[in-house]
């Protein structure tokens, strides 16, 4: 492969940004990898903050899910309470409310371990 800018060069290798085939007077070392430019060395730096943001987020989103499980949980029981306490037509609304509540539930524990398998 040759460079990009210097077509007489053999590339040294590619840029992290752009993939475009670097030598050595032009490859620019970035942190994460060799550049070919100061635009790609910001926009590599940015790529890169994205992913640390995204590997935080991954941790949160598993809680996240396990506290909508318990909140899902917890208004099944109520609505069961209510399919209960009051007798009547409405009380088959209020079980199927119930179950849909803790299908939900199962739903969020399930999604929440296979998060924090990531």
């Amino acid at each position: 492969m040759k460079c990009y800018s210097h077509p007489d060069h053999d590339a040294v290798g590619t840029c992290k940004h752009c993939s475009k085939g670097v030598c050595g007077a032009c490859a620019k070392e970035s942190g994460w990898g060799i550049v070919c430019s100061q635009a790609c060395a910001v926009e590599v730096q940015a790529l890169r903050a994205m992913v640390d943001r995204n590997r935080k987020l991954v941790g949160i989103g598993a809680k996240t899910h396990q506290r909508n499980a318990v909140i899902l949980f917890a208004m099944a029981a109520v609505f069961v309470a209510f399919g209960i306490v009051f007798r009547g037509p409405i009380s088959i609304y209020m079980y199927a409310f119930g179950v849909i509540m803790l299908a939900s539930g199962g739903f969020a524990i399930f999604n929440s371990r296979r998060i924090a398998k990531l």
